[in-house]
């Protein structure tokens, strides 16, 4: 499993999630393609366990642990910040480990397997994380975080503000992780970084969090 798994992370990161086929990954990681189905059921769950990996750098440099003493501004931006370095490195893969179906659904199980597989790989704030992503889609594990730093520092926002908050937040970050990932004259990782945050400093406005 380990051999497919590392030949599958290196086709997408040379020829993109679109461009992998069964027969390319087999070819890289030397075996047949037979041997592949003895162990994943589809190009997509073996896609998923490859985008895991590419998850561990944002685990490490998160702030999701860190909410206590900051502002809610330094927070939050920093928290999308954090994100948005790795996800806009990495486009295709965050696209498809938050925002298909197969992701939607299975993303705790595939944690829990891909770190069987690679216990070395598994950095101490992984088992909070694999809490954080056994709640829902990526909008409800979103909201379900932010509901919660609200409440520490006490801010008095209704659920329905709350909810037009977190889904402001997403519709920008998966705006430009889209630019990121198809136009060819996409801005640079730190363009695209600065403006993300810059336009989501601007939603905390709103609600008056700045």
């Amino acid at each position: 499993m380990a051999y497919f798994i590392n030949a599958t992370i290196e086709l997408m990161e040379e020829i993109g999630i679109e461009n992998l086929t069964i027969r390319k990954v087999a070819e890289r990681a030397k075996y047949n393609s037979a041997t592949l189905y003895n162990y994943f059921d589809s190009l997509d769950e073996l896609e998923m366990f490859a985008s895991v990996k590419c998850l561990n750098e944002y685990v490490k440099t998160s702030q999701i642990k860190y909410s206590e003493g900051k502002s809610m501004r330094e927070w939050y931006l920093g928290e999308w910040r954090c994100f948005c370095e790795q996800a806009f490195r990495h486009p295709r893969i965050y696209n498809f480990l938050f925002f298909s179906p197969l992701g939607e659904t299975n993303m705790t199980e595939i944690f829990r397997r891909y770190y069987e597989i690679f216990p070395q790989e598994k950095v101490e704030e992984i088992e909070e994380y694999e809490e954080f992503m056994a709640n829902g889609d990526f909008y409800k594990r979103n909201q379900m975080l932010l509901t919660k730093v609200l409440q520490e520092k006490e801010y008095n926002l209704t659920d329905k503000e709350i909810s037009e908050l977190n889904e402001m937040s997403i519709l920008i970050f998966r705006g430009m992780l889209e630019t990121m990932r198809i136009d060819k004259n996409k801005p640079t990782l730190a363009q695209a970084v600065h403006r993300t945050v810059q336009y989501l400093e601007n939603t905390l406005r709103v609600y008056h969090l700045v």
